[in-house]
């Protein structure tokens, strides 16, 4: 019997409830796939963040196993340019903070672009701190450049350039970037910084956060 990569992708064991590598299980967070699936579109499910450096922290997650944005159809770039919207929106009135969105753009297997999950997962971080101050905290070699729309220049640089990329978006402006030189969990160290939050919480394996996660599921349940 072959393969697939539902059978060793934990984000997809996640999508479909699935008992076996589902973290949300694994860490006591959740008995259902309906515990941790806050909010679903055609294209994408919204579910806490394992690791969450902020107490709202989301993750947006394909429904189908593609590596990045940068391999999305039309149609499915579309479905999440309105999602993040949504999302955001939502955060906002729930707490009135406005939200940082990023991407760790893989190109291949290899060519990750500073992720490290092969799956197509986005981050949505609320936060009271200035968004374009984020920026700052950005270290050399990686470069970020202005854009319109980093979902359609994600899309750009991985099916016209073969790059991978680092992409973000602040409540005023979309970025992109080149991810040479960007380690495994790139915005995320730079988030640590940034926050102010210890150096190492970048990294989920070793903090995974579950008190923060549990209070997150709990507060969309009430709502």
């Amino acid at each position: 019997m072959s393969t697939t990569f539902d059978d060793i992708c934990t984000f997809c064991h996640e999508l479909n409830g699935q008992a076996s590598s589902n973290l949300f299980f694994d860490l006591g967070l959740a008995r259902s796939r309906s515990d941790y699936i806050l909010h679903e579109s055609n294209h994408f499910v919204v579910m806490p963040c394992i690791g969450a450096l902020t107490d709202w922290y989301l993750l947006i997650v394909s429904k189908r196993h593609t590596l990045s944005v940068g391999w999305l159809d039309e149609a499915e770039r579309a479905d999440l340019r309105s999602l993040i919207n949504e999302v955001t929106e939502l955060v906002r009135r729930r707490t009135g903070l406005r939200s940082l969105v990023f991407e760790h753009g893989s190109l291949d297997f290899r060519n990750k672009g500073g992720a490290c999950y092969d799956h197509t997962h986005v981050h949505v971080v609320a936060t009271d701190r200035d968004h374009q101050a984020f920026l700052d905290q950005i270290p050399p070699p990686v470069a970020m450049h202005e854009c319109p729309d980093w979902v359609a220049s994600a899309h750009q640089l991985v099916q016209e350039h073969q790059r991978s990329y680092l992409a973000l978006g602040t409540p005023r402006q979309d970025w992109i970037g080149q991810a040479t030189g960007a380690p495994s969990q790139f915005f995320r160290r730079c988030l640590t910084t940034w926050i102010g939050t210890e150096k190492s919480a970048w990294d989920w394996l070793v903090f995974p956060q579950a008190e923060r996660v549990q209070r997150m599921i709990t507060d969309f349940a009430r709502a």
